[in-house]
């Protein structure tokens, strides 16, 4: 059965309206998340449209999506913002996604270079705006057999990165350490050197019973466009993909981290250091890198799995907690990949 695209987008407002997950709010960042799979109807090559949906002033966005794409079919997901002037963006395509063996599209999984308008700049994966926004609207083009299943956005002021850098915390997750495998990306010539968020992604569905290699994550998670397996939404999209529900989302602090090892869910962290800024670090400088938080030792330091380790037995390490936190605020903004199982309570 064919849809017209004005019904589409009457399901995707609805899907809007009945989100599973509340917005995650924060004085910093804001993460909606939108899971409904029956409100969103699959079909052939149409075009879902969302509502206008306001958000705390924000210059950051970030989308990320969980989507079945059987062979010849693909999700491309499209962004505009509005400024408190009432002017639209251009819409900005955060690229087309398919699964692994996947041909529906001549370009590939790919991202998409040099967007950018006197709103902001596109980069790769998240949206510079170049001023304030108050409102976001996304479109989702489904071709072939394509299905959503989840759509999340998260939105953040880069003035407010550090607002909350060294929160108090409860102590309550202070020495819980989960099992999450240990991986270096390190043991694979070729390209290993650059797969840390590929390998950070295979620990945590390693974590959950997914067990795939690093090479298979990397193939499964690679850009044609930035030529690399960085993509956030592209990693958090592969875990979606197999099971689970997965987005990329922005926490003020490791305080607000700590919730979720309680709940029993890793979290791959995103952060950049130069020498000497992370004593302990198994390489002494990094423009971006991505580990997997898995716990806090009994002083309160995070304990990650740190994929850039030379052997699996030495990946497991502990830094120093306010270092750590202001690197991964300053670099990423708190940015993480939540990754649990579909229906899995999360904080």
């Amino acid at each position: 059965m064919r849809f017209r695209t004005a019904l589409l987008t009457l399901s995707l407002t609805a899907f809007a309206q009945t989100q599973a997950v509340t917005p995650v709010q924060t004085t910093y960042a804001t993460t909606t998340v939108l899971t409904d799979p029956a409100a969103l109807m699959p079909d052939s090559s149409h075009v879902l449209t969302g509502p206008e949906t306001s958000a705390p002033p924000f210059d950051e966005l970030i989308p990320s999506w969980n989507a079945v794409t059987p062979p010849g079919s693909s999700v491309t997901v499209e962004v505009r913002t509005k400024n408190a002037a009432g002017k639209w963006s251009r819409w900005f395509s955060f690229g087309t996604w398919m699964s692994a063996g996947a041909k529906g599209d001549p370009a590939g999984r790919s991202s998409v270079d040099g967007q950018q308008d006197a709103s902001g700049r596109l980069n790769t994966d998240t949206l510079a705006l170049t001023a304030p926004a108050t409102i976001y609207q996304s479109r989702v083009t489904l071709r072939g057999a394509a299905r959503l299943t989840l759509l999340a956005f998260t939105t953040s002021r880069r003035t407010e990165r550090t607002a909350q850098l060294g929160s108090a915390s409860d102590r309550a997750a202070w020495g819980k350490v989960l099992k999450v495998p240990q991986r270096s990306q390190m043991l694979y010539p070729g390209g290993g050197e650059v797969w840390c968020s590929p390998t950070s992604t295979s620990m945590i569905l390693g974590y959950y019973g997914v067990n795939v290699t690093v090479p298979q994550a990397a193939a499964a998670t690679y850009d044609r466009a930035y030529d690399g397996t960085g993509n956030w939404p592209f990693n958090t999209a592969y875990a979606g993909s197999l099971g689970l529900r997965a987005y990329v989302s922005r926490l003020p602090s490791l305080s607000a981290a700590e919730p979720y090892i309680l709940a029993g869910v890793p979290l791959a962290v995103s952060l950049g250091w130069k020498a000497g800024e992370l004593p302990g670090a198994p390489v002494p400088s990094s423009s971006g890198h991505l580990m997997v938080l898995v716990g806090f030792d009994s002083a309160g330091n995070p304990v990650l799995n740190d994929p850039a380790a030379p052997t699996d037995a030495g990946v497991k390490r502990s830094y120093p907690r306010a270092a750590f936190e202001r690197l991964w605020l300053t670099h990423s903004g708190g940015t993480v990949y939540v990754i649990a199982p579909a229906g899995k309570a999360l904080p």
